[in-house]
């Protein structure tokens, strides 16, 4: 009896993944809106009410996915374990995030646009777009205030431009695939940044306007 038990449980295991990768692709490929339970059943080869019995709902099939699949690549969840500078000085390692996770970036721009705006059910959840840019903006002033550097920088305009240029990079890498040109963006994007930190002219070869 106890390895029928456990026979059905891997069964039953493996079946949820399944349904989890089918859900992957198809919600990276058309949102969430856009995705129905028929057309994830139908990807896995399994009846509508399979699904609803692992799952519950298609919101049950987008929690258990977003809990697997954890918070890579999400920006947010990047950048809020920073520290200092490393807010600034580490995009570069960030885009080797993006690059190594492409599906789940997919995934995670159909969430941001169908969740743009404040009354949508997880824009707090997904976007966290003010709790990011006061956080990069704080980390930064911690460490000017720290070095006794007074600064006439907007941090506000700063922080936003950071973030506006992340989440337009990779948007442009997702539709060109395009790797060794976000390798580059980012890099020159975190020197000019680091030069205008540093009270030094960003108008060098390769710079990017800032603030």
């Amino acid at each position: 009896m106890t390895e029928k038990r456990s026979a059905s449980a891997e069964r039953g295991r493996v079946r949820r993944e399944a349904i989890l990768d089918a859900a992957m692709e198809l919600f990276a490929e058309h949102g969430f809106v856009l995705t129905s339970l028929p057309m994830i059943s139908e990807r896995v080869g399994i009846t509508h009410a399979g699904i609803l019995h692992h799952f519950g709902s298609k919101e049950g099939v987008l929690r258990a996915l977003l809990e697997r699949e954890g918070p890579v690549p999400h920006f947010g969840a990047w950048v809020l374990d920073m520290s200092g500078l490393d807010v600034v000085a580490k995009l570069p390692d960030y885009a080797e995030i993006v690059i190594q996770h492409p599906l789940a970036m997919e995934l995670q721009f159909q969430l941001f646009w169908e969740n743009r705006h404040a009354s949508d059910p997880m824009h707090e959840e997904v976007l966290r777009d003010v709790q990011i840019r006061n956080h990069i903006a704080e980390e930064i002033r911690s460490v000017l205030l720290t070095n006794n550097e007074a600064s006439e920088i907007d941090l506000e305009a700063l922080s936003y431009n950071i973030f506006a240029f992340v989440i337009g990079a990779n948007s442009q890498w997702l539709v060109s695939k395009d790797d060794e040109l976000l390798r580059r963006s980012h890099r020159r994007y975190t020197d000019s940044a680091l030069r205008v930190l540093q009270g030094q002219s960003p108008n060098h070869e390769g710079a990017l306007p800032l603030v």
